[in-house]
């Protein structure tokens, strides 16, 4: 009987073994026993409860329960209420259709396997608990917000569990300490011990509760320069050069950071005068750029100066540092990759774990080169070459190095927008979206012409619109013919009534009326119900507040939701697998299935 039903239900859902043991989150061996019959365990078993719900939540994903309700019978009708389509109710009704039996009474509470237990768990762990300190200390958010120099929303996002400080020592060290305090002060220590369920003597005993795991997590990458990059500010307001001090002297060789530093400004500064390109490569701890401030506003100005200039720089980064060095780098060097000047490159890994190796080169006229065990301390000197052989040297050597290394981020400007999409409709593959608004390829036609009507702007630019709107959406419908789209929305963010043209880089700011928004929430909660290939989960908070993001097979895209509009396409694999990781987990944390999921109010 068991093993008839089953094989009948994959004929209907047109799956195998290894579909449903992926949805039930158990071995496709455990599977393949009941298909055949090898195996009949109780209709009450908790295997056949992860058995049932892994064919629900297969059907769901793949838009297949009208099929699956009419197997098992129950009716599909239009005037079928939510609560008789729920989980519970289908997955019962379909334990006891596969014993051909009245009632099935699956085991109560949480059937996940213990290993997706603790991953949840993992994942929710620091804002579950923060929220319950920040409870019993009667804490708001803009309290917390106020004593660590925050935005209240980013406590928010630190409490719904969306991601947590981790990483950012200071800041974890600062939110300890003030609830530690917090708590004396109101004589709430004895509480707050047994609400952590140990003695809180100390700072670093409540972070170790707060975080619990504290090894880096395959999203770590992407939590940390995702906010980084969403939290840098939209003019970055650098002292010009000529107001700093760059005497310095002329030499031919410079010793320790202080050289490092004199070389670079002398360095730089005649780049800035006399133009050219610029080839750079340092796998050196970053310390000699970052540690002194106003070193690293000086060299923020005369790179600026020098991409100003038109200098091309090409720059060839080392992935292979900490998590923390790592996000540092690309942050201080972003603010120039919005020129579209900047053509970075990364190694797969550390060429040179013994050693460390710089290169500073700007061809034909002259050349920082350094190369000493690590860990020399200030005992280390730098060559500044203008030889020309030697120069010639160096060049040949680092393109080598160039050789080998893979494109890491192209910049798209408005300008290249034509570019940019071409590239995005034309990737095979799955793709995942995080948005502040709903993307244009989801609006009917007949929405964005009714639109442009009302709009006021020039015929050549409404035709504009209409021709990139035909692109997006023609690409969007073909894709979800053999491919899966995944929509991650936040709906009470602020930029959810507007639509959202910088997905498309498009320079327009155009509000919805609240006919027109209605309608296009209708036509999203109409392609989840009829395409079995697209998904939507709804946020409860955006992640990030000025930024959106998307994946592609090879890559992730970041867009800027602010003036000017661009995408920035990252093409590093280990940060593409951090960021569609950290999509992921935000889908299992908030993902409902279609029969709830609804924009509509």
């Amino acid at each position: 009987m068991l093993s008839g039903r089953i094989k009948t239900l994959y004929e209907v859902l047109k799956c195998n073994n290894t579909d449903i043991a992926r949805f039930a989150r158990c071995s496709s061996g455990n599977i393949s026993r009941l298909k055949s019959g090898n195996r009949v365990p109780k209709p009450e078993s908790r295997t056949i409860a992860l058995f049932v719900n892994g064919i629900y939540d297969y059907a769901d994903y793949e838009n297949l329960l009208p099929q699956l309700l009419r197997l098992i019978g129950i009716s599909d009708r239009s005037d079928q209420t939510l609560e008789d389509l729920n989980r519970e109710n289908v997955t019962t009704r379909l334990a006891a259709w596969l014993y051909d039996v009245d009632k099935v009474v699956l085991p109560p509470g949480d059937i996940l396997p213990k290993s997706r237990k603790l991953k949840e768990s993992r994942l929710k762990n620091f804002g579950n608990r923060l929220d319950r300190i920040m409870n019993l200390l009667n804490l708001t958010n803009g309290q917390l917000a106020s004593h660590l120099n925050i935005d209240p929303s980013l406590v928010s996002r630190y409490r719904s569990g969306i991601y947590s400080p981790y990483g950012n020592e200071s800041l974890s060290e600062k939110m300890s300490e003030y609830l530690l305090i917090r708590a004396e002060k109101a004589g709430k220590t004895a509480e707050l011990n047994n609400l952590c369920g140990t003695d809180i003597s100390d700072t670093d005993s409540l972070s170790r509760w707060l975080y619990e795991v504290s090894e880096e997590t395959p999203t770590m990458f992407a939590e940390m320069l995702l906010h980084s990059l969403d939290n840098l500010p939209q003019k970055i307001d650098l002292p010009p050069v000529d107001a700093l001090d760059t005497d310095i002297e002329i030499r031919d060789r410079y010793w320790g950071t202080e050289g490092l530093r004199n070389a670079v400004v002398r360095f730089l500064s005649d780049a800035a005068k006399n133009g050219g390109e610029l080839l750079l490569y340092s796998d050196e701890p970053m310390d000699w750029m970052t540690a002194d401030r106003k070193f690293l506003e000086m060299w923020a100005s005369l790179m600026m100066r020098c991409v100003s200039a038109g200098v091309h720089i090409r720059i060839i980064h080392n992935l292979d540092r900490g998590i923390r060095e790592m996000v540092e780098a690309i942050v201080k060097w972003f603010p120039l990759y919005i020129s579209g000047n900047i053509e970075p490159y990364a190694f797969p890994k550390d060429r040179y774990s013994r050693f460390c190796y710089t290169s500073f080169i700007r061809p034909g006229s002259a050349c920082i080169l350094g190369m000493f065990p690590s860990g020399s301390g200030e005992e280390r000197w730098y060559e500044y070459i203008t030889d020309k052989e030697r120069l010639s040297a160096a060049e040949s050597e680092y393109h080598s190095m160039l050789s080998s290394a893979s494109p890491f981020l192209k910049t798209f400007t408005l300008s290249m927008g034509d570019e940019f999409r071409d590239l995005i409709t034309k990737k095979p593959g799955t793709q995942k979206y995080l948005v502040t608004s709903l993307p244009l390829f989801t609006m009917p036609e007949e929405l964005i012409l009714n639109i442009l009507k009302r709009f006021p702007g020039p015929g050549a630019l409404k035709d504009e619109i209409m021709s990139v709107y035909k692109k997006m959406r023609g690409a969007f419908l073909e894709r979800l013919k053999k491919d899966h789209i995944h929509l991650m929305l936040c709906q009470t963010d602020e930029r959810m009534n507007k639509i959202n043209f910088p997905l498309d880089l498009i320079d327009l700011d155009i509000e919805y009326t609240q006919e027109e928004y209605s309608w296009h929430l209708k036509a999203v909660t109409g392609l989840v119900r009829n395409e079995p290939n697209f998904h939507l989960t709804i946020l409860p908070i955006a992640p990030f507040k000025e930024s959106q993001l998307m994946t592609m097979s090879d890559s992730v895209a970041i867009f800027r939701c602010h003036r000017p509009y661009t995408a920035f396409r990252f093409m590093d694999s280990r940060l593409t697998r951090s960021v569609s990781d950290y999509l992921d987990n935000l889908i299992m944390q908030y993902s409902r299935d279609r029969a709830t999921t609804s924009l509509l109010p």
